[in-house]
């Protein structure tokens, strides 16, 4: 995967939901983090111009103390806002807008800190992605990624911004081993557009890796129920058609298997690992005939073979029209072209 930093702009964080604290305290606990994350970030700043090729020491500590910053902060900001009462106790209400009238104490300070950090997040991230840091990249992109789609101060981010962090997020999380948080972050990157990097490669895997994992557990029903929820969201995707097959031969055999495999080459004529399915399939039902006829001569069998087999090696020659390199779809095509030999 290419190594690539983010030119980010400043945006506000999401406003998620505040614990029970109030906003000075709030205020006071997230300003601290982020005066020892500025800390620590100088004294890296200076020790990388010493040593530029030096560990970075306090990666995950920054990491930490900005997103534990961030996070209170922003729990502080919509408890800052409250109502003015009068002398009553009723609101007071602004004229201009009919509305009741919001005082502020500590917004003035939160905002522009909250601001002056936003890109410390992604910088971090950057920094834990070269640093192969997975977890710490994937809490800063995951946080960023919550960023560029915060609703609070009207920010429009732009398509490939959100795809990009999307798939930085999705990738960490892979490489955590994460399937189901990567899976959802490379499909929000995949969904925007986003294909380098091999991106939707990744996806896949993340689907597939799941699958297996329900299957080693011994848990069909739950990888049949996994599958069959991306097939209705997905009803035009030939990947999920394929994975759907696969689940299918584990549990009911191959040729309950075919028309899974069929539609995924049908939805993705240049597919070939579905082509590939396709042709295990018909191989598999020919071998049956012979199993199924121990004491029956090859003269007896060519009248079911021989179409069988003429029928499947096209299949099988689409595979390697379509990927060179597939050894398996070579030994079927050697195997069959003997086999029709032998009966012809």
């Amino acid at each position: 995967m290419k190594k690539a930093f983010l030119i980010l702009s400043c945006v506000a964080l999401f406003a998620g939901a505040a614990k029970a604290q109030d906003a000075q305290s709030l205020f006071l606990q997230g300003k601290a983090a982020l005066e020892k994350f500025d800390k620590l970030a100088e004294e890296q700043l200076k020790a990388q111009v010493q040593n530029p090729g030096a560990p970075d020491a306090t990666l995950g500590e920054r990491t930490q103390y900005l997103l534990e910053g961030m996070a209170l902060l922003q729990q502080a900001l919509p408890l800052d806002s409250v109502k003015e009462t009068d002398k009553h106790g009723q609101y007071k209400i602004d004229k201009k807008t009919g509305l009741p009238k919001i005082k502020t104490k500590f917004s003035k300070d939160i905002v522009p800190l909250l601001v002056n950090h936003v890109t410390d997040v992604a910088s971090i991230g950057n920094a834990a992605l070269q640093a192969e840091d997975w977890t710490n990249s994937y809490k800063a992109f995951s946080a960023y990624a919550k960023i560029l789609e915060a609703p609070s101060m009207g920010l429009t981010p732009t398509k490939e911004a959100r795809a990009e962090v999307g798939f930085f997020e999705g990738y960490s999380a892979y490489m955590l081993k994460d399937y189901e948080n990567a899976f959802a972050a490379l499909k929000r990157a995949v969904d925007l557009g986003y294909t380098e990097n091999k991106a939707p490669d990744f996806k896949n895997s993340c689907v597939a890796n799941i699958v297996q994992r329900y299957i080693d557990d011994k848990k069909i029903a739950d990888a049949h129920t996994y599958i069959d929820g991306l097939i209705a969201s997905e009803p035009t995707n030939a990947f999920n058609q394929d994975i759907k097959g696969f689940v299918t031969e584990q549990d009911k055999g191959m040729a309950a298997a075919l028309p899974f495999y069929e539609k995924a080459a049908e939805l993705d004529p240049n597919f070939a690992d579905a082509y590939l399915n396709i042709g295990r399939c018909m191989y598999k039902a020919a071998q049956d005939v012979i199993d199924n006829n121990p004491n029956a001569t090859d003269k007896d069998l060519a009248p079911k073979l021989v179409p069988m087999y003429e029928k499947m090696l096209p299949i099988f020659e689409k595979v390697k029209s379509l990927d060179a390199e597939n050894t398996q779809a070579g030994r079927f095509i050697d195997d069959i072209k003997y086999k029709l030999e032998l009966l012809k």
